[in-house]
């Protein structure tokens, strides 16, 4: 009876064993996949990032060239004239 007692006890431990190995390969199988979207995720980021530096590059550069269009336009309406407005074509 006591040899019974122990095949079960030892039968459970296995099973026990089997279960928690399985769920142990699923958990490191999901963690490997989460790694991947983590590092995918931040090198997407690191692009947006580069993407909007080169946005606001441009965009400071289209404000200069903006200020200096209207400063040439000033002073072309200075010598050509003091109303502003623009020549009517015939």
């Amino acid at each position: 009876m006591r040899q019974v007692g122990r095949n079960v006890g030892i039968s459970l431990m296995l099973v026990l064993g089997l279960l928690l190995a399985g769920c142990g390969q699923e958990q490191k199988k999901e963690n490997e996949q989460l790694k991947a979207q983590v590092a995918s995720l931040q090198k997407e980021n690191a692009d947006l990032k580069a993407g909007a530096m080169s946005l606001k590059g441009d965009n400071e550069a289209m404000k200069k060239q903006l200020d200096e269009m209207k400063q040439h336009m000033e002073q072309m309406q200075m010598k050509g004239g003091k109303s502003g407005k623009p020549a009517k074509k015939k």
